[in-house]
This record gives C-alpha cells, structure tokens and sequence, in this order.
C-alpha cells in the first residue's frame, strides 16, 4: 500500500500574497470601470479642444512629473528600490479618485473627464517606452511594460465607457456598487500590504522613502498649478489634483510583470495608495480655498 500523499498546507506569507495580488488587481478594474461609467464622452471630447488645457496637462503630467521623481529620488540619495517606486509613480499621474477632489475643490467636471483621458492614454503611450531607460535593472521590456497595462488600464476603463454609451441607466445604478467595492479593497489592500509588507514599511522610515512622496506631490501639486496659468480657476485645480495624484495601479503593472523585482519598489507604491489619498484631499481643500467667490445677480426694477 502506498502511502497517502501529504498535502501541502499554504503558509500564512503565501495566503497573503495571493490576497495582496487579487485586491490590488480588483482595486485597480474596479477604479478604472468606475471613472468610465461616469465619464461623458461628449463634454471630454469638447473639453481636449482647449489646447491650452491639453497642453499644460500633458507638460505637467509627463514632462515635470516624472523629471521632478528623478531629481528628488537622487536629491534624497534614496536606495535604488525605492528610487525605483518613485520613478514609476512619476509615470503615471492622475489617481482614480480625481472626480471626487475634483467635486471639493469646484473643478469642471468635462475637464476631469478630459483629463482623465489624457492621463490613461498618456501613461499607456510613455510608461512603456520611459520604463527600459529609468529601469534597466528591471529586465521589463515594452511588451512587458505595455501588457498590464492594456489589461489593468485601459480595458477596464474602455469597458466602463462602453457601459455607460449603450445605456446610462445601468451605468448610473451600477456606478454607487463599484464604488463601495472599490471601497472594500482600498482597505483590504492597504492592511494586507502592511501585514505582509510591515518589516519593509520600517525599514523604509529612515531611507526618506515616504517623505519623498510627500515631497514629491506637494511639489507637484505647486508646479503644476505655477505651469496651468492663464487657464480659468475650474480647469487649473484639475490639472493640479490630476498632476498631483498617481495612478498606484498602473506604477505597480510593470512591477507584478517582472518576477525578480524588488518588493521594495512594489512597497514604494503600495504607500502611495495612501499618501497620495492623503495630500490629494489636503491639495483638493486648499486650492478649493482659492476658488472665486460667485458674482451676487443684484434685480433691479
């Protein structure tokens, strides 16, 4: 008789792990589907005609962004993982949750779903040709870069276009249930990450790895508000809180590519997930502040 096989008991590392990917990837198709599903084509079309907006948006998000990651990153002398994290949230601006600080800060909502366009497509086009330059330690070509991206980005944010186009009913009603799972994972996600993370989250206290996020989106959001002068204050605050936020879905897609990654840099943008919730709320308030009071309508007769 032959002996039963012993079956293999997961270990706790492992269980998490699986846990981390399956929220990370559900946050990151949940986010997407759910700006598509509130994203009118036709007022985004209307609004990427203002050159001066598109213009000022595709500067900020892809020219400043990702230079001002790599002067802190070696300002800081930050270790080479985390450096890495940052470099990759400086690729991909524009946070799913933009329409929501957009609504504190009293920004046009075409204009938000203008540049939540430019920043998906943006990020699709640059991340895969930026990545083997900023990160030829990565061994992530193009097609490896360009993969998830398809998958986790512009899939999910397509098929919520596509929901809404054939009927906005559904879209609106679905709209509240993707937000609260969205919800759900966000916390999921972020207390996964520390359980499993927690001895990389300490080690990264004293390599200024979470000042520089801090830093580095608070620079962000000042160069960015500095570069959109000229434009009305409703289109400004949302090129300062599109520019201001990351995308920590699509800077972690390369990264869950690349089996020999460094799960410092994954930690890098894990943090973000928070840190930028934070600032982008702070930075939503604070340019809320400066908007223009509306003008009294004083009847006369």
């Amino acid at each position: 008789m032959f002996a039963p096989k012993s079956r293999k008991v997961p270990r706790m590392s492992d269980l998490l792990n699986y846990t981390l990917h399956v929220a990370l990837v559900s946050f990151m198709l949940g986010s997407l589907v759910d700006v598509g599903l509130k994203l009118e084509i036709r007022e985004a079309w209307a609004a990427l005609h203002d050159k001066r907006f598109v213009i000022s948006s595709v500067l900020a998000a892809f020219i400043v962004g990702p230079l001002l990651a790599l002067f802190i990153a070696r300002a800081l002398a930050l270790p080479e993982p985390y450096a890495l994290g940052l470099l990759l949230l400086g690729l991909t601006p524009c946070a799913p949750f933009l329409p929501l600080l957009s609504d504190v800060a009293k920004g046009d909502p075409a204009y938000t779903a203008a540049f939540i366009v430019i920043a998906a497509l943006g990020t699709i086009v640059v991340m895969p040709i930026a990545v083997p330059f900023v990160a030829p330690d990565l061994h992530a070509g193009a097609g490896v870069v360009v993969r998830p991206l398809l998958l986790l980005v512009l899939a999910p944010f397509a098929s919520g276009i596509a929901v809404r186009s054939l009927s906005k009913r559904w879209a609106d009603r679905s709209d509240p249930i993707i937000r609260k799972l969205v919800a759900v994972n966000i916390v999921i996600l972020l207390v996964v990450a520390v359980l499993q993370n927690w001895q990389e989250m300490l080690s990264a206290v004293g390599t200024w790895a979470i000042a520089a996020q801090f830093i580095y989106y608070i620079a962000l959001a000042a160069c960015s508000y500095a570069l959109s002068f000229g434009l009305r204050y409703d289109k400004r605050s949302v090129v300062t809180l599109g520019v201001s936020t990351r995308n920590v879905g699509a800077a972690l897609a390369p990264l869950s590519a690349v089996p020999d990654a460094d799960p410092r840099s994954s930690t890098m943008c894990i943090l973000a997930a928070c840190i930028t919730l934070l600032v982008g709320f702070a930075v939503a308030r604070l340019v809320g502040r400066l908007a223009p009071a509306p003008r009294l309508e004083i009847n006369r007769g």
